[in-house]
């Protein structure tokens, strides 16, 4: 029951870029709105559920918490960069961009000194960016730079790229404090800050009712994947995880085109097959330096 409840909670949290694409295509939405109430309702029930589930709230110095807040603020930028960018580019697009952040994870740990990559972890790598650049369009004679899709496809590299860091740094984190801690403060600070930006540029905000109810979900769905994910290492096992991982990127991915009608060329098919397929080839051919 205990998997079943795991998988269904990160099934949810990885649906929500549907939900928000959805809520775009039939309403006028501020992506703000959306991210406002995400982290708020996430910092609100964050020491609720862990309480439940039996962890008590272990209070820390100011340090660090100025040390978990390094990752919190990684985490933001990341979900920010994902809810805006589905405002810009199809939900297709977003989320296999971001199917290659465990790629950039590795790259960044090889250069951190981590993890050391071979022949066919590069092969993996680039054999998903040139799925990534099929995908892109960029190669079709009928091809038109549009300012909008590139802008937003930008913000979805960014957003890959302060998740890989915000994965990396999150590791050393877990040696220090538990996985719950750094989590339960992840999400009380990220609230904070959403709070404080509310106030400061509060002219930017513009609610109306389903974005108001998108973000009430995300953060719901957030806050429960997030705790999830880390009971289902030791549930499941981290072999497990992995190859719910691997089939929950094309079901994700597929059901976003099924949902939302975004009608894809062979060649945009072509291309997120290349990068499935490659990100987690490379992934598995990651050699750790003790």
């Amino acid at each position: 029951m205990g998997s079943v409840f795991v998988i269904l909670s990160i099934f949810l949290a990885s649906i929500e870029p549907i939900i928000v694409k959805f809520g775009y295509n039939s309403s006028n939405i501020n992506p703000l709105s959306i991210i406002l109430f995400k982290n708020v309702i996430g910092g609100l029930i964050i020491i609720p559920i862990t309480t439940l589930l039996g962890n008590k709230f272990k209070i820390l110095n100011l340090g660090e918490i100025l040390n978990i807040s390094k990752v919190s603020v990684l985490l933001l930028f990341t979900t920010s960069m994902m809810i805006i960018s589905l405002k810009l580019i199809p939900a297709v697009v977003m989320l296999t961009i971001f199917t290659s952040t465990p790629a950039f994870v590795s790259i960044i740990n090889h250069i951190k000194g981590k993890e050391r990559t071979d022949f066919i972890f590069w092969s993996g790598f680039f054999t998903a960016f040139i799925g990534i650049t099929l995908l892109l369009d960029i190669y079709s004679k009928n091809f038109v730079f549009d300012m909008k899709f590139f802008f937003g496809v930008f913000l979805t590299f960014c957003g890959v790229l302060s998740s890989s860091f915000y994965r990396t740094t999150l590791d050393e984190l877990t040696n220090k404090y538990t996985p719950i801690v750094v989590s339960t403060y992840i999400f009380l600070i990220n609230s904070i800050l959403i709070t404080i930006f509310f106030i400061i540029f509060n002219p930017l905000f513009d609610f109306n009712q389903q974005g108001i109810m998108i973000g009430i979900y995300g953060g719901i769905a957030g806050t429960l994947a997030n705790i999830s994910f880390l009971y289902a290492l030791n549930i499941l096992g981290s072999t497990k995880v992995s190859v719910l991982n691997m089939l929950q990127q094309p079901t994700v991915i597929i059901l976003s085109s099924i949902v939302l009608k975004e009608k894809l060329a062979m060649y945009q098919i072509l291309g997120i097959a290349l990068v499935l397929i490659g990100v987690n080839l490379a992934v598995r051919k990651i050699i750790k330096i003790k």
